[in-house]
């Protein structure tokens, strides 16, 4: 009985936390074995942008596609003010963001391009 509990408990956190940006999602998805690790797609927006810190580390909250085109919502911490309109791919393990790196059009699957450029 206690194992179906903790495996209950353990797939209701997961589904809790599939789209979240909580630092609690990102925390459980970075050891999460359910989720698998993927690169997601982001145009910088810099009026999301937030240094919160006072320090220059800024956050932004943003939409994010992976290669099939599917929307997630991301959370991550660029080192000073990232430059604006550019394209960075970034190595998520569902919510939580490993590395981030500058990406060019043509590293990015068309129908995520469009998507990016649509909002």
């Amino acid at each position: 009985m206690g194992i179906v509990v903790i495996g209950l408990g353990y797939l209701g956190a997961c589904a809790y936390t599939k789209d979240s940006t909580s630092q609690f999602a990102q925390a459980f998805n970075a050891y999460n074995v359910l989720v698998k690790r993927e690169p997601k797609f982001v145009k910088i927006d810099n009026t999301e942008a937030k240094d919160d810190d006072g320090y220059g580390n800024y956050t932004y909250d943003l939409k994010s596609y992976d290669d099939n085109g599917n929307e997630h919502p991301v959370k991550f911490m660029g080192m000073g003010k990232l430059k604006q309109d550019h394209y960075l791919e970034l190595d998520t393990k569902g919510s939580y963001v490993y590395s981030y790196k500058e990406v060019f059009k043509k590293d990015i699957p068309s129908d995520v391009y469009t998507k990016l450029n649509l909002q």
